[in-house]
């Protein structure tokens, strides 16, 4: 019997049992989109019917999927690619090919700007998303790992040399480099814009800079090398995934300290956080599941057993329901929010599990009214 069918056969015996005591559940009229590496190509499902709907080929392994307001674009690195996916008729746009292989992208915010972070010639380079034209390039010191931006400023990590610049989105200039003497895994802006946290994974530390200065503030050691980053609703927390510990450090970049260490399921790895209600959700691929902590407690709201290789997590925008991408077969577990974090129910099911793309990298979510 393979995994899909136990699985099949597990939402089946969940249904039956559990269908007196649950409401039916709402629908989510969305499209979730998702950069198969295995299929080279965008796959494209309905969330109102939780299944696949259609696939953009395109010809690249793609990487990310980027929106900037109504518009979407994956990033192909190996091509140099970046192209626009038109939502409407499921096919591919128009592309700009860029001077280096593409390590990092992200979208400025309250602007049409991409800036991307390239290596080979190591760079950063910001695009117009509307001309899809090379609107600035900074040539950097070495091929970058980690970047993050604000609506005025751009911060990126150099690989080999163990450095962050900083550097200004409106003019263009290098407004000062600061060297970490580690490499950088991630890396992102304080709430306020006036600080930089940085994970360095080899000496397992979270440094914390001052974005107009670039001066250390502080240096948080951790028990593990610190990976991923993901804020609560306010920014007054900051949760931290990493390799060599089965634990989730939480931040106060406000205070730069490291204000907590706890248990976060085996092999904590990809966040999100539900705002509605305050629970933060996190995949455990070594064990196959979701864990759910309630941010207010810290203490454990639910675990629920996706199987698999679970990656990526996201929430549908109503907060309803959490889609879980599996690495090894390409399907997404869902799984409705109000059940499993329902205390009566002690076994917490599975909502459905449908197909999507093979070695799925990274997925949005669109409304679609959008």
């Amino acid at each position: 019997m393979t995994r899909r069918d136990l699985i099949a056969l597990t939402l089946g015996a969940s249904a039956a049992t559990a269908a007196c005591s649950r409401k039916l559940a709402t629908r989510y009229f969305g499209w979730l989109f998702v950069a198969s590496a295995g299929e080279k190509a965008i796959a494209v499902a309905d969330l109102a019917e939780f299944r696949r709907a259609s696939v953009i080929p395109l010809g690249e392994v793609p990487s990310q999927i980027l929106r900037v307001g109504d518009r979407v674009f994956a990033t192909c690195p190996a091509a140099r690619l970046l192209t626009e996916i038109d939502t409407r008729h499921f096919k591919v746009g128009n592309r700009v090919q860029l001077p280096g292989r593409i390590v990092s992208a992200v979208t400025v915010p309250d602007s049409n700007l991409i800036v991307a972070a390239i290596a080979q010639p190591a760079a950063l380079v910001v695009i117009d998303s509307k001309t899809l034209k090379i609107t600035g390039r900074m040539p950097l010191t070495g091929d970058p790992s980690a970047l993050d931006v604000t609506s005025e400023m751009a911060v990126v990590a150099a690989d080999g040399a163990g450095t962050v610049a900083r550097v200004s989105l409106k003019t263009g200039k290098l407004l000062g480099v600061t060297n970490l003497g580690d490499r950088a895994a991630s890396m992102r802006f304080r709430r306020d814009g006036k600080a930089i946290l940085v994970g360095l994974p080899r000496s397992q530390q979270i440094v914390s800079m001052d974005a107009a200065t670039g001066g250390i503030l502080s240096r948080l050691p951790l028990r593990f090398a610190p990976g991923r980053f993901c804020f609560n609703a306010d920014g007054g927390q900051m949760f931290v995934t990493g390799a060599g510990e089965d634990a989730i450090a939480i931040v106060s970049p406000f205070q730069s300290q490291v204000d907590q260490t706890i248990v976060g399921g085996r092999t904590p790895y990809a966040m999100a956080v539900s705002t509605t209600r305050n629970q933060l959700l996190i995949t455990n691929p070594d064990s196959g599941d979701l864990t759910i902590l309630d941010i207010d407690t810290r203490k454990l709201s639910a675990s629920v057993h996706v199987g698999g290789n679970p990656g990526e997590v996201l929430l549908t925008p109503d907060e309803e329901y959490a889609l879980v991408l599996n690495r090894d077969e390409g399907d997404v577990s869902v799984i409705r929010m109000n059940t499993v974090l329902d205390k009566t129910i002690r076994t917490k099911p599975l909502f459905t599990v449908f197909q999507m793309g093979s070695s799925p990298q990274s997925a949005i979510i669109i409304p679609k009214e959008a």
